[in-house]
């Protein structure tokens, strides 16, 4: 006796369960070696830049606020034309292949960025004689860190918008959470095996990181397979062209108070979080090995792996909007806490001890229980249909945040480091953190208002701008 087979619908795409199986492994695989990369280029650059001498407020530039301009120029457009893309190999897939070599290659040179401005000092002496060899190796750094950033922003734009296509929906809950655990665990190999060799092998690393999203994330490109789509959606007064395209986007995006409350509160994190790339300057002047600090980032993945399934059910009983400003206002509680250094400075060992405490304890369930904001709150607040778009608005408001932290904490450690010194200045961004986590708090209890007013947990239906028809002639116009 046989039973039929189970079939699962995402669009025109049809999968069995072996075929549905099959979607999971590639994506699930490309999350891994694409999380992997974002992993190791934050966490090694800081210290390239900090060898090299380059100081705090050029390190937030880089890191922080060009990436963020880069990011709000590219991404709104990548996402509205990626919306609106059509082809044989579907419409987000040729944004990623196609970015996916240069990318690959600008992680070559960040590894090797240190050499090739020596090589270019000593070579090209006539015209770089006068600068510092190390001043020549930042160019070059800062140089490839802005081009990754820009090839990256295809990637970032539109690998997340692809598990709206190719997923069921009734699936994508449960998936999410899975996604979650991988790119956990990714993080937690990093931090665990790979991290204590920072000093060291920096080149090795990034090389190596690079290979294996050339090779595992192109892989997972070829093997998943994209649906066929309706015609794209007309533009809100039925033209055609840039001027058409961009006033649609502004109306619909940014046209409406309601989201504008997720938009602030997203840019408001981004802002506070922006303290994070100073975070290994801070464990190093409390005397931890970065043997010690990789354990700690191990450890606090592990705890975020494990708390994610709870903050998912969570998020599905309560609805993501509760659990995300449940979260956030016990971050604020808690960010003061981390003050006590200041005031007590133990051997490394009770450090590393109190710091994966708070760990395991609080942070890491406090943070899973922010992360079901990215995207199931997103995916319950904004239009499906223009989910890419509205994502894309929302991540160029998290890129003004970006150029706005990367600079101003750049400018409050160098500003404390004058005064105080560096050790004092690391020991004192729990108050960045809580000030701005604070504003994050009040922008997200008026999102919450607005979502009531909108129909809340039975009716709520989100609000779009409806398209306007062209203009009519006037009557007897030949």
């Amino acid at each position: 006796m046989t039973t039929e087979a189970k079939i699962y619908h995402a669009g025109t795409l049809t999968y069995t369960t072996r075929t549905l199986a099959i979607l999971f492994f590639w994506l699930l695989w490309g999350d891994f070696c694409f999380v992997l990369m974002e992993t190791v280029v934050p966490s090694l650059m800081p210290l390239k830049f900090k060898e090299l001498g380059a100081p705090n407020t050029f390190m937030g530039l880089v890191l922080g606020t060009v990436p963020g301009i880069i990011n709000s120029f590219c991404n709104p457009v990548i996402s509205f034309k990626s919306d609106r893309y059509r082809s044989r190999w579907g419409r987000r897939i040729p944004f990623i292949l196609f970015t996916l070599p240069f990318l690959v290659m600008c992680l070559f040179a960040l590894g090797f960025g240190t050499h090739i401005g020596y090589w270019a000092r000593e070579h090209f002496s006539g015209v770089l004689g006068r600068f510092e060899p190390n001043t020549v190796a930042i160019a070059v750094m800062g140089t490839a860190m802005a081009l990754f950033s820009f090839f990256n922003t295809f990637v970032n734009s539109v690998f997340w918008y692809l598990f709206n296509d190719v997923v069921p929906e009734h699936l994508l809950a449960r998936f999410m959470s899975w996604f979650r655990m991988v790119s956990l665990s990714a993080g937690a190999i990093y931090n665990l095996l790979i991290f204590k060799h920072a000093a060291t092998h920096a080149a090795e690393i990034l090389m190596g990181v690079g290979v294996l999203y050339f090779v595992g994330f192109g892989a997972m490109c070829l093997s998943v397979k994209e649906g066929e789509y309706p015609p794209p959606p007309p533009n809100i007064d039925g033209k055609s062209g840039p001027l058409a395209a961009i006033k649609t986007y502004v109306e619909e995006c940014m046209g409406n108070t309601h989201y504008w409350w997720l938009f602030l509160a997203n840019m408001g994190m981004v802002t506070a979080y922006s303290s994070g790339m100073f975070t290994i300057f801070f464990q190093q002047s409390m005397g931890l090995t970065f043997e010690m600090i990789g354990n700690l980032a191990f450890a606090g993945s592990i705890a975020g792996a494990v708390s994610i399934p709870i903050s998912g059910w969570l998020a599905d009983r309560f609805h993501p909007i509760r659990i995300v400003i449940t979260g956030l206002a016990l971050q604020a509680l808690m960010a003061p806490v981390g003050l006590m250094w200041l005031f007590w400075q133990p051997s490394p060992q009770v450090v590393f001890s109190v710091m994966l405490g708070l760990s395991l304890c609080l942070y890491s369930p406090i943070g899973a229980l922010i992360a079901v904001m990215d995207p199931p709150l997103f995916m319950r607040i904004f239009p499906r249909e223009r989910f890419g778009q509205f994502c894309s608005a929302n991540s160029l408001c998290r890129s003004m945040g970006s150029m706005v932290g990367g600079v101003l904490v750049g400018l409050f450690l160098d500003w404390v480091t004058r005064r105080w010194g560096a050790d004092v200045a690391y020991r004192v961004l729990p108050i960045w953190s809580f000030t701005w986590i604070t504003l994050v708090v009040f922008a997200m209890t008026r999102l919450y208002r607005s979502w009531q007013r909108h129909g809340g947990d039975d009716a709520y239906v989100p609000p779009l701008a409806a398209p306007r028809e062209p203009a009519a002639e006037p009557a007897g116009k030949l």
